[in-house]
This record gives structure tokens, C-alpha cells and sequence, in this order.
């Protein structure tokens, strides 16, 4: 069972329960620098990894919280929108594409995430994003957000939103767009029972498949991704890059990011 006393004792939390967003600011850190983004369980299972999106508050506090696991973006966004609903926070699911490597966007349902509606504003509330992204929520706005030395803003774009990110180096570059239209559960569960028959989803599960292993955190003023070899330490306006050759070397950064050699 959900237990939102564990849960924030999992995390450190020790701020207000009432709505803010400075609470909601707080709570979205603890959750991102305790626990990690892992697709280890889920990689080899393809569009199967959407079987078990409607399993529940419960289940997601089981996994990620009582056994201390790593999860995906649905699990994370679960548990963390069930715990926003227990503590009256005005929550919808919403969806995202993300952009690839050749600057062009996924399908709407790839990434789920959640808004928050709170004091008249509509906060993009995001922890189970492998990154690097954001690590307190960021307003829907295009007015531009800093958060440890990188900018953050939204715009618009067609019909979409898009988020963007920009470091001290470089220029803005989109993250993922999306829409504030709010989602069903049964639209992820379409695409693992193949009534979704768009062949970029079929593309995308493949590349799953394949096994490349994802894992993520944050930390108080960073983010640390690994992409198979691919080792991205995000800090202070700056990306750090390095390709892992080591085996020992790789092992030692999946500890330290499953927070198990930290």
C-alpha cells in the first residue's frame, strides 16, 4: 500500500505538506536525487514495457520505494502524482515526443509526465525524465527559468508546446514537445495490446529491445546519465561527455547513479 509517510522518509523530505510551489519545487528535488531513472527491468520487453502503466500507486510505491528499485517514466510519474493527489495538488496526466539524435520528434505517447495546476500558473512536473531535463518543476511559460546555471523555457510551436534547454555553451535546443491535452492510461495500454498499430511505435520497440540500458539521477545542483557507454554529467550550465571503455569503470557509474556507491 501507498504510504506517503514512508515514502517521504525514503526521500528526505522533511518540508510542508500544504500546497506550494515552493513544497512542490522541494518534494520534485528529493524525488529526482533519490530515486534513479532504470530501464534494466523493462529494456528487453519492447512495447510490453506499457503492460503494467495502470498497475497502481501501490504497485509503483512497492517497486520504487519499499524494494528501493529504480524505475521508468510511468512509474515515476505515477508515484509521484499519487502522492501529489494524497497531498490535494490539482494533477493531470499529459504526454510527450521527445526529440531524437536527427532533431526530430518521437510520437505523442512516448513519454508521460504530469501538469500541475496551482495559483493560477500550470507548472510541467516531470521526475521520471532520464535527462538531462530539469530538476525542480518548470512553469509553462516562455518566460526563461534558471535552475543551476542552466535555462529552461516553454513555447510554442504549431500545435504543440516544446520545452527547451540551454546550457552556458550553447544556443536553446528542444527536449520534448507536447500538448495539455490530459491522457488515459488506456491510450499507453492500446499500444502494448497492438490496437496501436502506428509502425513508430513498432520502430521505437525495437530500438528498446536492443537492450541499450539507461540510467539517471540528480543530484543538489546536477544530473548524471548514462546511455549505454555514453556518460553525461550535467553541472553548473555545463555537460561533461565521456565514453565509458572500462568495465569496471561502467560497473563503478551504475552503482553510483542507483545510488548503491554513492
Amino acid at each position: 500500500m501507498f504510504d506517503i509517510d514512508r515514502y517521504f522518509e525514503h526521500l528526505g523530505y522533511t518540508g510542508g505538506r500544504e500546497r506550494s510551489a515552493d513544497n512542490l519545487r522541494e518534494l520534485h528535488k528529493k524525488h529526482m536525487m533519490t530515486v534513479p531513472f532504470d530501464n534494466s527491468r523493462n529494456a528487453p520487453k519492447g512495447l510490453a514495457i506499457w503492460d503494467d502503466v495502470d498497475a497502481g500507486v501501490d504497485a509503483f510505491h512497492e517497486a520504487l520505494i519499499v524494494e528501493g528499485r529504480g524505475g521508468i517514466c510511468h512509474e515515476h510519474s505515477g508515484l509521484f502524482r499519487g502522492a501529489l493527489l494524497e497531498l490535494g495538488y490539482d494533477v493531470s496526466i499529459v504526454s510527450a515526443g521527445v526529440r531524437g539524435a536527427n532533431d526530430q520528434f518521437g510520437p505523442d505517447l512516448e513519454h508521460m509526465m504530469n501538469v500541475v495546476r496551482l495559483d493560477g500558473e500550470q507548472w510541467l512536473v516531470d521526475v521520471g525524465f532520464a535527462g538531462p531535463s530539469f530538476i525542480e518543476p518548470v512553469r509553462i511559460s516562455p518566460e526563461v527559468q534558471s535552475q543551476y546555471g542552466f535555462d529552461y523555457r516553454v513555447v510554442e510551436s504549431g500545435d504543440y508546446l516544446v520545452l527547451e534547454r540551454r546550457t552556458r555553451a550553447k544556443d536553446w535546443h528542444a527536449v520534448y514537445r507536447f500538448t495539455l491535452t490530459e491522457r488515459k492510461l488506456t491510450e499507453w495500454k492500446a499500444i502494448a495490446s497492438g490496437e496501436n498499430d502506428d509502425p513508430v511505435w513498432h520502430w521505437a520497440g525495437e530500438m528498446i529491445a536492443a537492450g541499450t540500458l539507461i540510467y539517471g539521477r540528480a543530484y543538489d545542483n546536477g544530473q548524471l546519465l548514462l546511455v549505454g557507454r555514453r556518460y553525461l554529467r550535467a553541472e553548473d550550465g555545463q555537460e561533461h561527455v565521456r565514453v565509458l571503455a572500462k568495465t569496471d569503470e561502467y560497473q563503478a557509474v551504475i552503482r553510483n547513479v542507483l545510488l548503491q556507491d554513492a
